[in-house]
């Protein structure tokens, strides 16, 4: 994935499929509706349009699936992708069917196709990209208890003795919807904290809370939780706990997707 990172869109979000979709629908569109009686031969030049008409609304349907089925049909269900696909159907069609009549159409199909290229390149950070917001190195750890150093990012670090033997960072993020990530949204957190398990997951009771916790604040937090289905392009709001077992010596890293997950991954030891 990292030395292939435009795959991630194309894997997780269905809206350059639907725009690649409807722009297939509207080149069939615009090759069906061409007249053929003017030309020399009316019948080959007819059956090579509807020919066409077949390829580009087989290639639509294919990016359609591909919509549906790549990313999940559950993420789908959403009408901005229908207007998304529509624009792009009406742009190709407009482009394509008019070309002799006037540039126009053919200079707005170019840009729109640099504006969409342009968009797609920069979604691509969107998609893979990742913040690390702090690191935690574990000082030493035996079958109860665990000293770790957290050092948040731009923060003095701390020093934590917490019963268990795995760790968790608490998390809360606000994740937008794939429309606003692919125009260059990234997920907005809040690090509050850490809290620990032991061997059978069960939470402790050492957790430790920033006095001013990294991030959004609480404030706009709770707006968003409580208010997240009435605020457009906000996906979900939650709070994640990525339980990850204290090795000694290892050094690990807390990181925040930006399509909204939380990782913690082992950097040394």
């Amino acid at each position: 994935m990292g030395q292939l990172p435009f795959i991630a869109p194309l894997m997780t979000s269905p809206l350059p499929w639907v725009i690649l979709g409807g722009l297939f629908a509207g080149a069939a569109l615009s090759r069906a509706t061409r007249r053929t009686r003017h030309k020399r031969d009316p019948d080959r030049a007819a059956t090579r349009k509807w020919v066409l008409t077949c390829v580009y609304l087989s290639l639509a349907v294919v990016a359609g699936l591909l919509a549906v089925f790549l990313p999940g049909p559950t993420r789908i269900v959403n009408v901005t992708y229908a207007w998304a696909a529509g624009i792009a159907a009406v742009v190709a069609f407009a482009a394509l069917r008019f070309k002799k009549a006037a540039g126009i159409p053919v200079v707005v199909l170019a840009v729109a196709v640099v504006v969409l290229v342009a968009l797609f390149l920069q979604s691509i950070h969107a998609f893979t990209g990742q913040t690390e917001i702090a690191s935690v190195r574990v000082v030493t750890v035996d079958t109860a208890s665990m000293r770790l150093e957290l050092v948040p990012r731009a923060e003095p670090p701390v020093l934590l003795s917490m019963k268990g033997t795995y760790f968790s960072p608490i998390v809360r993020v606000v994740i937008f919807s794939d429309l606003l990530v692919f125009l260059g949204a990234r997920t907005w957190y809040r690090f509050e904290g850490m809290t620990s398990c032991d061997e059978n997951l069960r939470q402790q009771d050492t957790d430790f809370r920033f006095p001013r916790p990294p991030g959004i604040s609480e404030r706009l937090w709770r707006l968003f939780e409580e208010h997240e289905s009435r605020i457009p392009g906000v996906k979900t709001a939650q709070t994640e706990l990525i339980v990850k077992k204290a090795k000694e010596f290892s050094t690990y890293g807390i990181t925040v997707q930006n399509d909204g997950g939380v990782e913690v991954v082992q950097k040394s030891g």
